[in-house]
């Protein structure tokens, strides 16, 4: 088959790789159909540190990307939900299956890991996956949800869902969504959807500004952002805040926004040199929360709004194209040119 593969840090190639095969009982075999960048992703492309694994050193050669959604060509002897033909939904990542974490879809199974990090569990962004777990990480993609929908509820929509609910927002509360890149933009839709009277977006690029003000939000950049929504709240500042970058002048920014006793929620991947200010968690009653998505968690609240069109994902992947064109597909990402904000493969 064909693949894009990770050779090193800004080094991944469309090539030829080994087809896969059924190792697992529970497992699947996908005929990949479309899949897509992540902004994570490109910690690998730089050659960050995720986890243990340091991807600026030599790692073993693997298929990349955790969002994709395909066709079952093959099906393993202990799956029982899927069959040959159905086209389905892959969440970014999988666990054991068996575990309470795993049946209750609440929490991480200590044994999780994400599609594209490594040899173990290889990514997506290629013709043919295994996908382990099958019963438990796919889902059939459901009436009246579009291929690009699809994709976006492998990770990116699940995402901005966890981080908007863990926020806790309420009717009529001040929200600031802050870094507008794909999950930045849902989570705008998504803070309205949860009764959100005012959402304010920040972002240093105009143009993702301009997205998050055509779906109804407050745009305004970073370096105003403290002083504008100081005075449009009369000083009493957001309710709510969740910040979806991880860079580091985003998270230094959350708790000038907040009021008294307000919630901040972070799903953005920090790498290294970041703070949250204890001082003012204590003395201003904020309460914070990070973490990673169950994505297959979310899907039960994100499908009916998407089938009812109270949340679209309208404009997410600006451009399109084959997969192999992936390797110029990744250093446009990386250099955001053409105003690109996120990049779906046909495959």
């Amino acid at each position: 088959m064909k693949a894009l593969v990770f050779h090193g840090p800004r080094d991944i190639r469309y090539e030829s790789y080994p087809d896969p095969s059924l190792t697992i009982a529970n497992a699947v075999i996908l005929k990949v159909t479309k899949c897509s960048i992540c902004g994570s992703d490109l910690h690998i492309y730089h050659g960050d540190k995720i986890g243990k694994t340091d991807y600026s050193a030599e790692v073993p050669a693997f298929c990349v990307g955790h969002e994709f959604i395909g066709e079952v060509v093959e099906v393993g002897a202990d799956v029982f939900h899927f069959k040959k033909g159905d086209r389905v939904i892959a969440a970014g990542g999988s666990g054991c299956g068996t575990c309470d974490a795993c049946k209750s879809r609440i929490g991480r199974c200590s044994k999780s890991n994400a599609f594209g990090l490594s040899t173990e569990l290889q990514g997506g962004q290629a013709e043919f996956v295994q996908v382990p777990n099958a019963d438990s990480t796919l889902m059939k993609i459901p009436e009246g949800v579009s291929d690009d929908q699809a994709v976006l509820l492998t990770d990116a929509l699940a995402t901005a869902h966890f981080g908007v609910s863990r926020a806790e927002i309420a009717p009529g509360d001040r929200v600031a969504i802050v870094g507008l890149g794909p999950i930045g933009l849902l989570g705008v839709e998504l803070a309205f959807v949860n009764g959100a009277s005012l959402v304010f977006a920040i972002d240093p690029v105009d143009a993702r500004r301009k997205q998050a003000a055509a779906l109804g939000a407050i745009a305004l950049h970073p370096d105003e952002a403290r002083r504008a929504i100081s005075e449009l709240t009369h000083g009493r500042n957001c309710d709510r805040v969740f910040e979806a970058s991880g860079a580091r002048a985003s998270i230094e920014l959350v708790p000038t926004l907040l009021r008294h006793g307000g919630n901040a929620s972070f799903i953005g991947l920090p790498q290294g040199g970041t703070g949250f200010p204890m001082n003012q968690m204590i003395y201003r009653n904020l309460t914070v929360r990070a973490g990673i998505a169950n994505v297959t968690a979310q899907w039960a609240d994100l499908i009916p709004l998407l089938q009812s069109g109270r949340i679209k994902g309208d404009g997410i992947f600006s451009h399109r194209m084959p997969l192999s064109e992936g390797t110029e597909g990744y250093r446009m990402f990386d250099a955001r040119e053409d105003g690109v904000l996120k990049i779906m493969f046909d495959v």
